[in-house]
């Protein structure tokens, strides 16, 4: 399978790096492709098969695309990507829309909205699914470096094949054990919020080497 990556940041390089390595082909894209000549270089080394390219290359090239810029700029690059090839696709979207004041993350989306719901509604013709925004790069592409891996991930979307494929793409790409369906992409207000409560547990970790674990009772 091919995958497009929109965005080149941390979570995309890690994400692509790690999708190359079980054997897709993935192209990245970027404002800049030439300044990821090197990092391109050096992943290919051993197992050529990361491109890099425009966001609408990016795009076009996927058959599955991953959305992986977050803030302010996360619709932009979508709207450079190109309309027409995000249509009838599987959007898997980490952004966040945070911003950063006095040295605070916050969320610049309004209650009762969130930037999924927002992506989905301008580009109404992508299948997005709004999944692992809440954790760091590392953990997104390997969650036995937390707790061996018994901790869970929260994903909503309006199409239930693409989350069904987003599902199966991590279980068998990355190795992710529990994936919790919360419904459309309104829940996204849910777990967009859920990245500020991880902010927080990191902080006072001092590392954003963890996640959450729904635990159940186990009598009614």
């Amino acid at each position: 399978m091919n995958i497009g990556i929109i965005g080149a940041g941390n979570a995309g390089r890690t994400l692509g790096s790690a999708l190359a390595k079980q054997g897709y082909s993935v192209m990245l894209g970027s404002r800049q492709p030439e300044k990821l000549a090197e990092w391109v270089q050096i992943e290919n080394a051993d197992n050529p098969s990361i491109f890099v390219g425009t966001f609408s290359e990016a795009a076009a090239f996927g058959e599955l695309l991953i959305h992986a810029i977050t803030g302010r700029k996360a619709i932009e690059a979508l709207n450079l990507a190109g309309e027409t090839n995000l249509d009838g696709k599987v959007l898997l979207d980490v952004s966040l829309p945070i911003d950063f004041t006095e040295g605070r993350m916050t969320l610049f989306t309004q209650t009762g909205e969130s930037l999924g719901e927002r992506i989905q509604s301008a580009f109404p013709g992508a299948k997005v699914v709004k999944v692992m925004n809440h954790i760091a790069a590392g953990v997104m592409v390997n969650p036995n470096r937390v707790a061996d891996g018994d901790h869970d991930l929260f994903m909503c979307g309006n199409d239930a094949a693409a989350k069904q494929a987003v599902s199966t793409l991590l279980t068998q790409a990355f190795g992710w054990k529990r994936i919790y369906d919360l419904g459309d992409i309104s829940a996204a207000q849910a777990t967009e919020g859920l990245a500020l409560l991880a902010s927080r547990v990191a902080s006072v970790l001092g590392h954003g080497m963890m996640n959450f674990k729904v635990s159940q009772s186990t009598s009614s």
